[in-house]
């Protein structure tokens, strides 16, 4: 029985309010409320709200407070994972399976801070306690785990390698491999925190390379010479052109240099190599990239079809009143 998704009514949303009691009866402290509920578990404001401070920690935040219609899609998208998490618990997909990865993504956000004590300070600005982001990419886990099983490992690989060819010829301008620059590099470091003083210090070592370069040096001459330089970095790159240094090299001829070059990591001196144009990969090449987008795209389509039944065929609705009195998301933006 598909019950109606839109519920204003005020009996039901009083039915669903969560209170906290502290010492007797008359100590009621409303700490959330619910604004959804799918096969009879509830969505709570808090919820609602936690996605959004989430998604600053992840480096998406918002820099005011949300609109409706941004609400409206955040609540949309946990219905969606709830659906999914009960599906996947029905399967035997749980959050035991993976705790190991929920460690690797934890420390792989971390890892994005200067330091866990950046990282706390951040959590804390987003009123966001560590255990609400582990279960979020517990969730997170699980829905990948349920798409890849109920959807992507269905898809019929003879019918893959039926439409692969077609796909390619209709999509060619996909699979270009671009314009690219490998050239020799020497990187003087220059640390983010160095005051201006030890900025232009590296600034004059990196210009001194330049010019034993200049003069006739070889790289491997000038690096061998300075081993002990901690602060210097000798290496051969290839880069797109379309990114910023590959765009200054790509202006280079062959065995031409340039530099000191002011880069994020400090100052880059280069020598041009080889260039290489852009150019149409062949069918061969990029088989299997075409079949794996054959078959996410057949597995999202198959993944709304279901999705769509799901919310045909089970009981789940919003409380609109409720949603409407979700106010004061405040997002800080992370440093």
């Amino acid at each position: 029985m598909n019950i109606p998704k839109h519920l204003s009514n005020t009996a039901k949303y009083i039915t669903f309010l969560l209170f906290l009691f502290i010492g007797n009866a008359d100590a009621q402290i409303l700490i959330d409320s619910v604004i959804a509920v799918v096969n009879g578990q509830p969505i709570t404001q808090s919820e609602l709200t936690n996605e959004f401070r989430i998604d600053a920690i992840l480096g998406k935040p918002l820099s005011r407070e949300p609109t409706e219609a941004e609400k409206q899609a955040y609540l949309d998208r946990i219905i969606s994972r709830r659906f999914v998490l009960q599906g996947a618990e029905k399967i035997g997909i749980t959050a035991v399976d993976h705790k190991k990865q929920v460690a690797a993504r934890t420390a792989a956000i971390r890892s994005k801070f200067p330091s866990d004590v950046v990282f706390r300070n951040v959590l804390r600005e987003q009123e966001l306690e560590i255990e609400v982001l582990e279960k979020w990419m517990s969730d997170e886990i699980i829905y990948s785990e349920y798409f890849t099983r109920q959807f992507v490992r269905t898809v019929d690989s003879k019918e893959i390698d039926e439409l692969a060819p077609q796909y390619f010829e209709a999509n060619k301008a996909q699979f270009v491999a671009p314009a690219t620059v490998t050239f020799r590099s020497a990187l003087v470091v220059v640390a983010p925190d160095s005051s201006k003083k030890e900025k232009q210090a590296a600034k004059r070592l990196a210009e001194h390379i330049n010019s034993r370069l200049l003069q006739g040096e070889t790289y491997e001459t000038v690096k061998q010479s300075s081993k002990t330089e901690k602060s210097i970095s000798f290496n051969s790159l290839t880069l797109t052109t379309d990114t910023s240094l590959g765009a200054i090299v790509a202006q280079l001829e062959p065995s031409e240099r340039k530099g000191p070059i002011p880069v994020p990591e400090g100052f880059r001196i280069v020598e041009l190599v080889k260039k290489t144009s852009e150019r149409q990969k062949q069918f061969s090449e990029v088989k299997d990239q075409v079949a794996d987008l054959i078959r996410h795209n057949k597995a999202e389509t198959a993944f709304k079809e279901w999705l769509t039944r799901q919310k045909a065929d089970e009981p789940w609705y919003i409380l609109e009143d409720a949603l409407k009195r979700v106010s004061g998301i405040k997002i800080q933006p992370t440093k």
